[in-house]
């Protein structure tokens, strides 16, 4: 296991996040935003997953902003309980600033990943990182077929191009080593047969050990979503 460093994995101006129901992707938007405010790199944290079966950004932004000082974008306070691609006015400006990393938490359906397509003349190619999270535990991502299924209808619907791959395999707090190496060549097949790098993993703080055997950087999550079930029985 790696040690995971900011500066040189997110070396764009957008780090954007895009991921099936139950990846990971919130937790890890999340903690890269916290790792940059430890480095002191600006940063704005972009809540655009427009779809709600989880829960969103927008619905722990109080403990985020209060009590680790995150600089959130998300969609207006009216629009919480709602399914729409509504964002505040500002969300150009905030997108077009300069000497800021711009960190998007972005819904991995047709739907949500659609969402900011309408921003796409904002995020030139050559400035992003679009990093698609695979949890080879969760529905239409346990196989390599379903994750490259997946990947097909996020760059179709945003119109964009996936960059990276970041391996999130975990069933909580009962993740064991076994089932990380499991997970991990299914998304290694991904990555031999995409060309895509593994751009790094993630881990449980709580339960870094089980991820000893990755020769990739880890990124150990600090958790804030309670847990979806998981796929199937033990």
């Amino acid at each position: 296991m790696k040690e995971f460093n900011v500066k040189e994995l997110l070396d764009e101006e957008f780090q954007i996040f895009v991921g099936r129901i139950g990846s990971g992707k919130t937790e890890i938007a999340i903690n890269v935003a916290l790792k940059m405010n430890e480095q002191g790199i600006k940063n704005t944290l972009f809540d655009m997953d427009v779809v709600k079966p989880y829960v969103r950004i927008r619905d722990i932004k109080g403990t985020l902003i209060g009590k680790y000082h995150l600089s959130i974008v998300s969609p207006p306070e009216v629009t919480r309980m709602l399914d729409l691609p509504i964002f505040p006015k500002f969300i150009i400006g905030k997108l077009m600033e300069k000497n800021v990393q711009k960190i998007l938490d972005v819904g991995g359906d047709a739907y949500g990943a659609g969402s900011i397509a309408q921003f796409r003349q904002y995020i030139p190619d050559g400035t992003y990182n679009l990093f698609f999270v695979v949890n080879t535990f969760r529905p239409e991502t346990s196989t390599k077929d379903e994750i490259l299924k997946a990947m097909a209808v996020v760059q179709n619907a945003s119109k964009m191009k996936i960059t990276g791959l970041v391996f999130n395999s975990n069933l909580r707090w009962e993740t064991t080593e076994d089932d990380v190496k499991k997970g991990f060549e299914i998304v290694k097949s991904v990555s031999e047969y995409t060309k895509l790098p593994i751009a790094f993993g993630c881990v449980d703080e709580k339960n870094t050990s089980v991820a000893e055997s990755l020769n990739i950087p880890v990124l150990p999550l600090k958790l804030f979503v309670n847990p979806l079930p998981p796929l199937g029985a033990r």
